[in-house]
């Protein structure tokens, strides 16, 4: 019987199937591709501020490596939306981050930035790409814009005519993001091509369509049913994560087939849009661009998530809001989960098993 582990927040969850209901596994493993770790290092050395605009475990693996480097450089601030858990992961950097919050937005007008982006100086902003279903893609323009340019989301929201989700295309609200990153003062952009959970390679100021293939392809038939592991800590800290994360791997299943989605959701929901729908709060559909809420796409994703797929969520948030208020179905362990899924299989239904959505792209075998 293939026992399978599923990264599900810091740990990972061990998903047993009987080999006749097995269908494709898509679970890669490191490979660690050239890194220049060397260059990176004098590019920190040489920079007057460094931004670490995610907490993923690539992102602090690759800080791990550049530590050294990170604190011979007393010029070099170090920032972080939350030093914290980039300090709990790379402890050699203790007290050396300091915290950047967003900017506080005036009651009227557009996008604007922290005022430490444009101050003088190279700066370099590291973040792990992560496919996403408005933007196409969160890379380091898109995360150092969401961390500290405020109302760059509901810019970008707002330039898109519809809000149908495009994960791995280029979209109108990256191009948005993307101009608004141009701004930035001296900025270098460093992204983490993740690979097993593991580095794979780092690129510098790489275009959307170099990061996109830089993926890895896998073909896959469509299943009765599928089951996404959304990618573990840094990406299934909140049930909008998961969600924008874990979009892509949905092809893995028919249309209205069955979608196991493992996210822990340890940080809860994640956008001010669901946290209003959990509560009953009016938002309506998420396709109103006028008066734009947090995350109100999200409210659009979930529905069509519910309204295309029978969908079985394995977290760790309360069922008053997963089931009760948000709709989706839920089960208290990854065994509950498995025998749901397989008395709606039936003896021979076949299951895709896609243990880490964040790292790769599914297309039609």
């Amino acid at each position: 019987m293939p026992e399978l582990w599923i990264p599900y927040g810091a740990v990972e969850a061990l998903v047993t199937v009987q080999a006749e209901n097995l269908g494709a596994v898509v679970d890669l493993q490191p490979e660690r591709a050239a890194v220049e770790a060397e260059r990176l290092a004098e590019r920190v050395k040489g920079a007057a501020s460094l931004f670490v605009c995610d907490a993923s475990p690539t992102t602090s693996e690759l800080l791990k490596e550049l530590s050294a480097a990170i604190l011979a450089a007393p010029q070099l601030k170090v920032y972080s939306a939350a030093p914290r858990r980039v300090e709990t992961a790379v402890p050699e950097l203790k007290g050396r981050i300091a915290t950047l919050p967003p900017p506080v937005p005036a009651a009227e007008g557009g996008a604007f930035m922290a005022p430490e982006l444009t101050e003088g100086g190279t700066k370099l902003f590291i973040a792990t790409p992560r496919p996403d279903p408005l933007f196409g893609m969160v890379d380091a323009r898109v995360a150092a814009c969401l961390n500290w340019v405020a109302r760059s989301r509901a810019e970008a929201a707002r330039a898109r005519k519809e809000m149908e989700p495009t994960p791995f295309e280029m979209t109108r609200s990256k191009e948005v993001a993307d101009a608004l990153a141009r701004g930035i003062t001296g900025a270098r952009f460093l992204d983490i091509i993740p690979r097993g959970g593991k580095v794979r390679a780092v690129m510098e100021d790489a275009p959307f369509d170099a990061l996109r293939n830089a993926f890895a392809e896998s073909a896959v038939q469509p299943a009765k049913a599928v089951v996404v592991g959304a990618g573990g800590r840094g990406y299934d800290d909140t049930l909008s994560s998961a969600i924008r994360t874990a979009w892509y791997a949905l092809g893995g299943a028919r249309k209205a087939g069955t979608v196991l989605l493992m996210a822990e959701c340890s940080e809860g929901l994640g956008s001010t849009a669901l946290e209003m729908a959990a509560t009953g709060r009016t938002l309506g559909d998420g396709r109103r661009r006028d008066a734009y809420v947090d995350g109100a796409e999200d409210v659009l994703y979930l529905s069509k998530l519910r309204e295309e797929y029978d969908v079985l969520l394995l977290s760790g948030l309360p069922e008053v809001y997963a089931k009760s208020k948000l709709g989706l179905t839920t089960a208290r362990g990854a065994g509950e989960a498995v025998v749901r899924l397989l008395s709606k299989l039936g003896k021979t239904g076949k299951m895709n098993v896609v243990t880490r959505a964040n790292e790769c792209r599914l297309v039609p075998a």
